[in-house]
């Protein structure tokens, strides 16, 4: 049997002795030690194993304190009003930190496309780390137009890392967001996205690109593409499906 053909070989075993419930809830791992004593294999191997499923999201190394069982995926809609209350309203503090200072840059391409304004035009950026004081949850980069968010929503936003932009542009304009074109990519994380998130480089990710319309969808009030730790969340949609009742 070949090294890798081993691994995948424990790691399913294993996945499946967590997922019925044999280290409980949350709960802790034996040493590697003693778990490669009992699948008769090396501690290098036995590390492997728990490294594939760590980035599954099975596990979740707690450093000195050991290797626990992860805690079941939040179920998230795809589209919530403000991810930190979502957090909150679960009995979680949330945490949100400016990667960069919000500021004016030019758009690039994607952007300038949903905007419909020459590449390089001047958008408001604004991108935040997003999750707890434990965890990564996710990196939201957002744009917007300087007529709708530039001047003194700008200046809020770089003083206030939680402030609702979409609230003080609803404020300042009437312009709200009332329909939402969205495409998803499954992929394996960069070494930057890696560091900012803190996770392995096996950890599956979702970015999720986001166009937010006004209701005539003739204007786009924000663009955001959103990097999110798969292993932590079900993302769930419900759609109106009109498809069928013309048939």
């Amino acid at each position: 049997m070949s090294p890798t053909t081993k691994i995948d070989t424990i790691a399913d075993s294993f996945r499946q002795r967590v997922v019925d419930g044999e280290y409980g809830i949350s709960g802790r791992l034996p040493s590697l030690r003693m778990l490669a004593e009992e699948y008769g294999t090396t501690h290098e191997t036995m590390n492997k194993v728990v490294q594939l499923l760590q980035a599954d999201g099975v596990l979740l190394s707690k450093g000195r304190a050991g290797v626990f069982v992860s805690k079941p995926r939040t179920r998230i809609p795809g589209i919530t009003a403000r991810f930190d209350t979502y957090l909150e309203e679960r009995g979680l503090a949330p945490v949100e930190i400016n990667i960069d200072a919000p500021a004016l840059v030019p758009a690039p391409a994607e952007v300038a496309k949903a905007f419909a304004i020459p590449i390089g035009s001047d958008v408001v950026r604004r991108i935040r780390k997003q999750g707890t004081k434990t965890e990564h949850y996710r990196i939201t980069e957002s744009f917007y137009p300087v007529s709708l968010a530039g001047g003194s929503i700008l200046e809020q936003m770089q003083q206030n890392v939680r402030l609702d932009v979409l609230l003080e542009i609803k404020k300042a304009s009437g312009k709200i967001i009332e329909a939402v074109h969205e495409e998803v990519v499954a992929r394996l994380p960069t070494s930057q996205e890696q560091a900012l998130l803190g996770i392995v480089r096996n950890t599956p990710i979702l970015e999720v690109h986001r166009s937010n319309y006004t209701k005539d969808k003739k204007t786009v009030v924000m663009f955001s593409r959103i990097i999110f730790v798969a292993k932590f969340f079900v993302l769930e949609y419900d759609y109106a499906t009109p498809l069928w009742s013309n048939k």
